[in-house]
Formats: structure tokens, C-alpha cells, sequence
């Protein structure tokens, strides 16, 4: 039986090593949080990497605040040790981590870098590199080319080894004062994985130096199980954070519309977020037509999208450039059978291929999306063709087995020093 991942305070106790793997031979995931209640894919990840033989170990950079729990959790094996962010603010913690770090084989020629960059940066770049070498780490790989990212390359530098970033959105696509960090992040790994050929192309024209591969994120469908869409409740859900870029006013509007015309129509939102009150007060005129249900757990989200007839994912492109990378709950709902309606936003119609696997409509048109949303809802013959192709497109292309043999043979090429290359993998 699998232990349930546990979490440590570096500063405080002294880092275990993986329980199985030869020394080298651990692939050490850097996150900002683990586990966070939002980043199931992070966890699917690791327990299918696991699952074909690879030894794992995480550190998280911020400690975990939600108590809530995914069953998906139980299936990882990988020991989590969290880097404390304030662990060198102390003067005993900085003096010990000073003598162990002189000790690594980079440190004579990152020290300059390590001075230069943000403190608490620094300090948990020099955590993450002594937690990597006592825990048999022999590549790095961060999610995310923001701080995970920043964090592992200095890391990685210190400890002499290579290190793999994934990519997905925000950190790609938003511009801030981080940007020169970005860029040495995106510029020095050895591989930067990331999850559409929307991404890969943004890659290649803005960050020419990132050797950059495409892996789609995946599911593992043996938990997915296909029903056809017939006989379900006139529902529409969705699922994500109340932000901007999820488009869920739009939803709103356009379930306003469909009301307005008659249409008996409910809209299941699940979620939370900076934008709840102001999405509440726009459902507030429609009375129980719209339903908060708050944040859910993995297994409420599958209940939710087996009983909805139709679900709604309006991505759009945010204010500061913001936007979704491939939602994986819009893949969990076209591999559980249900219809859906999206938007053509960054790598979205790599899976949603407009009147064959689902609906696209363009981005902030809650018209639009009301006529889609009724066709789904009206045409049963429509919902199950949509449906049957969206199943089979998941299994071909978003398949996590296919996901963790891509990653390990990336892994493995960096490893090796096999020649970089870019593009599909």
C-alpha cells in the first residue's frame, strides 16, 4: 500500500532520502505548492512517472494551506519536503547552509548570481539544491518558468546538473518585473516542456532560445469511464477559479439569454475565486437557474460533469494577457461522455475540434455561446456524436501513460546529452 505524501520544514528537520532508487537516479519535481487543491495535473503527473518505474521526490516552496484532500494524493509515492521561504533569514540557518553549500560543485561560479537575485529566492535555491543532493536527485524538473523555474535553475547550477521546466500559461504569457528572470529560466534548461503546439509556436517566436518540446498533459482514463451523454439533466457546468480568464461572466450572460428565451436551463458552477462576488451578483436576477457549489474534490467534479448535459469552458485572453493552457477539466469532461463548448483560446482546439469532438465559439460572445449551449442541449444525436469523438480523441492524443513515457524519455535525453531538439513529442 501506498503511504500518503507527507510534508517537511528543511529548516527544521533534516531532509530523507526517496524510499527506492539508486543514488542519481530521482527525478526531483520543484512546485510552488504541493499539494494545491487546483494542479491535479502536477499530481497525475508524478503517480504516472512512478507507475513506469521512475523514483521521484518533491519540493514544495510554499507550505500546502488547503486542507482539502484529492483522492489522486493517495496513489504518489514521492516523499515532499517543503523548502521553508524564510529559510535564510535566520543567522544559524544561513551559517549552516553556507558551510554545506561551498560543498557543491557550483557554487564558486553561482555565487555572484546567487548575491544578485532576490533574497528569499536565493536562500531556497540553496534549500532545493542540498535537499536534491541528499535526496539522490539527479535531474530537476519545475512546473512552471516563474518561481519553481527560477528557483530550480539556480539549484541546478549549484548542484552542476541539467534541469527541465514545463510551461503551461501565466508564466509564459503574462509580463511583469520578472521577465529577465523568465527569460535566463526559459533560455538555460535544458528542455522546456510545454502542454499545446499553441504554446510551442509562442515559444519559438518569443523565447527563440528555449529548446522547447510539446507534451500534451494527460488523464488517466482507467479512472475516466465513457457514458454516453442520454437521459441527463438540462445542466450546463463548469468547473475552475473565478478569474478573468475563465470567461464564467460570459457564461452567466448567456444562460441570462437562454432563461430570457423560455429555456428551462440550469449552470452548475463550481469553484472559487477573486471574481466570485462579482459573478453572484450577476446570477443574483436568475434566481436558482445558477448554482455555487464552491471549490470540489476530484470525485465531486466527476459526478458533476456525468450528470451535466453539457459542459462549458469560455476561456478567453485576460486584460494582463493572461489565459488557460488546456484546461484539464474540459479533457475529464470529453473523456467521461459530456458534450462540450469551449472557445478557441491558446491550445484548446488541439482537443476541441469544432463540430467533430465539440463546440467553439468565439471568445466574450455570450451569444454565441447560448445558441451553442442550445444545440448541444437540443440535439441528443449531436451531444452523442460530440461525445463518442471527444472520448476517442482523448485516448489517442491526452493518454498520462503516453504523457510519462514522453517526460521520461526527455529526462533521459538531458541525462544523457543527447542532441536538443524541438518540437512534438
Amino acid at each position: 500500500m501506498r503511504a500518503e505524501p507527507t510534508c517537511r520544514d528543511t529548516t527544521r528537520e533534516t531532509p530523507q532520502p526517496p524510499a527506492a532508487g539508486p543514488a542519481g537516479d530521482v527525478v526531483g519535481y520543484v512546485v510552488k505548492m504541493y499539494p494545491r487543491f487546483s494542479e491535479t495535473f502536477v499530481v497525475r503527473e508524478i503517480a504516472a512517472r512512478e507507475a513506469q518505474g521512475e523514483h521521484v521526490a518533491v519540493a514544495s516552496l510554499r507550505a500546502p494551506t488547503d486542507p482539502r484532500f484529492h483522492a489522486l494524493l493517495a496513489g504518489v509515492r514521492a516523499p515532499v519536503t517543503w523548502i521553508g521561504e524564510n529559510a535564510g533569514r535566520s543567522s544559524a540557518a544561513l551559517w549552516s547552509s553556507l558551510r554545506l553549500v561551498r560543498e557543491l560543485p557550483g557554487f564558486a561560479s553561482t555565487l555572484e548570481e546567487l548575491l544578485a537575485d532576490d533574497v528569499d529566492v536565493a536562500a531556497q535555491a540553496v534549500g532545493v539544491a542540498l535537499w536534491a543532493r541528499d535526496a539522490g536527485v539527479g535531474h530537476l524538473h519545475a512546473h512552471f518558468a516563474s518561481l519553481p523555474g527560477r528557483t530550480t535553475r539556480l539549484a541546478a547550477r549549484l548542484l552542476g546538473v541539467g534541469y527541465t521546466v514545463t510551461a503551461h500559461a501565466k508564466d509564459i504569457y503574462v509580463d511583469g518585473p520578472d521577465d529577465a528572470a523568465r527569460q535566463r529560466v526559459l533560455a538555460d534548461a535544458a528542455r522546456v516542456v510545454t502542454v499545446s503546439d499553441y504554446n510551442l509556436r509562442h515559444l519559438a517566436a518569443h523565447h527563440p532560445r528555449a529548446r522547447a518540446v510539446r507534451v500534451h498533459n494527460g488523464l488517466d482514463l482507467g479512472e475516466l469511464e465513457f457514458r454516453a451523454p442520454v437521459g441527463r439533466e438540462r445542466v450546463v457546468a463548469a468547473v475552475g477559479r473565478f478569474v478573468e480568464k475563465k470567461g464564467f461572466d460570459d457564461l452567466v450572460d448567456a444562460i441570462a439569454l437562454l432563461r430570457a428565451a423560455g429555456d428551462p436551463v440550469r449552470l452548475v458552477l463550481a469553484g472559487t475565486g477573486r471574481t466570485g462576488a462579482e459573478l453572484r451578483a450577476r446570477a443574483a436576477a436568475l434566481g436558482d437557474a445558477v448554482e455555487f457549489t464552491g471549490p470540489l474534490p476530484q470525485h465531486d467534479v466527476v459526478a458533476l460533469l456525468r450528470r451535466a448535459a453539457v459542459f462549458a469552458a469560455p476561456c478567453v485572453v485576460a486584460g494582463d494577457g493572461d489565459r488557460d493552457g488546456l484546461p484539464t477539466v474540459l479533457l475529464e469532461a470529453m473523456a467521461l461522455g459530456t458534450p462540450v463548448v469551449s472557445t478557441p483560446v491558446t491550445g484548446i482546439p488541439e482537443a476541441v475540434l469544432d463540430g467533430i469532438t465539440g463546440t467553439l465559439v468565439p471568445e466574450r460572445d455570450p451569444v454565441a455561446l447560448a445558441a451553442a449551449l442550445r444545440r448541444v442541449l437540443d440535439d441528443p444525436d449531436l451531444a452523442r456524436a460530440h461525445a463518442r469523438a471527444a472520448r476517442t480523441r482523448v485516448e489517442r492524443f491526452f493518454d498520462v501513460r503516453t504523457q510519462a513515457a514522453r517526460l521520461r524519455e526527455v529526462t533521459r535525453e538531458v541525462l544523457t546529452g543527447a542532441p536538443t531538439g524541438t518540437g512534438v513529442r
